[in-house]
């Protein structure tokens, strides 16, 4: 578990990346200057663990800020042979 803490506009990030290798979660835990924590929860799942701590101090950041929080963007589902699942070429997004 990566736990490498960082100092920001007076809060100190804790970002953390757990799991195993390939599948890491990323959370963060943020202490305000008053000494009050508080922790994000799982924020999303990635593939190494330092792309999870990078999401989990960048979303640290913006809620000190008060600014919108990014989101994890999601790898494309797999089918039952291993290939992600993809819309064909020229597919419409929406059905007739």
């Amino acid at each position: 578990m990566h736990a490498i803490p960082l100092d920001y506009n007076d809060h100190v990030l804790m970002p953390l990346a757990a799991g195993e290798c390939g599948s890491f979660a990323s959370m963060v835990i943020v202490t305000k200057p008053n000494g009050a924590r508080w922790a994000s929860g799982v924020l999303g799942h990635f593939a190494e663990a330092d792309d999870a701590c990078r999401f989990a101090i960048a979303y640290g950041k913006a809620e000190v800020d008060g600014r919108r929080p990014p989101r994890a963007v999601k790898p494309p589902a797999a089918t039952e042979d291993g290939a992600p699942r993809t819309a064909p070429l020229g597919a419409s997004a929406s059905a007739p």
